[in-house]
């Protein structure tokens, strides 16, 4: 997929972390392991943590979109001194991550499926229209309806495109006539815009389709 530069694109990332892991007892040496696809890549700190803030920080509103240089400032306080720019082309070049602008995510969407962590909880009397995923009584995120359907959809190892234009194709059969409901793109955009929040929580993760 060709990289875009723009302010509007999202900086996600690409892989599923496999943990950090110390080769020599009593060494300070280590490095973080990354499964992307069939491959076990080995990132040093700083591309790890370079790796780890395109999941987002949590603390960002959800109006204010986690770019390139959104990333580049949040590295400069956690690797101060490092240019992180080549860093994060190095990333970009080599699949782990990808920058994507919200609605021209198709051919990302197509490439690209999204696999589920923790336990889906439903929603409550209180907020019935939030949607919670994490642990037995311990909610992580809370989400709307659909990207939680979304997430429900995730182990079905789809590609994203295709599990977005299921659901709606489902709201259809169903008598939806919502566009956002029923227009697999509007869907997409949607998953796009949360999926910092939920990449941040470790509740999803992207990775290629083999």
């Amino acid at each position: 997929m060709t990289t875009t530069h723009t302010a509007q694109a999202l900086l996600l990332p690409v892989g599923q972390f496999f943990g950090t892991f110390h080769p020599v007892a009593g060494s300070t040496e280590r490095y973080h392991r990354v499964r992307l696809g069939d491959e076990v890549w080995e990132l040093d700190d700083q591309r790890f943590t370079l790796w780890a803030l395109a999941h987002g920080t949590g603390d960002r509103a959800p109006e204010e979109p986690w770019t390139l240089p959104a990333v580049r400032d949040a590295a400069a306080a956690q690797l101060p001194g490092v240019d992180s720019a080549p860093l994060l082309h190095g990333l970009l070049a080599e699949g782990l991550a990808v920058e994507v602008v919200p609605g021209e995510a198709v051919e990302f969407a197509r490439r690209h499926r999204v696999g589920a962590r923790m336990l889906g909880l439903g929603n409550s009397a209180e907020q019935p229209w939030l949607w919670s995923i994490g642990f037995f009584e311990h909610p992580v995120v809370s989400v709307t309806r659909t990207v939680y359907d979304m997430w429900e959809r995730c182990p079905s190892g789809e590609s994203l495109w295709t599990m977005c234009q299921a659901l709606a194709d489902e709201e259809r059969e169903a008598g939806g006539t919502e566009p956002d409901l029923v227009d697999p793109e509007r869907l997409l955009t949607a998953f796009l815009r949360t999926a910092h929040l939920l990449l941040a929580a470790s509740v999803v993760y992207l990775e290629p389709l083999p």
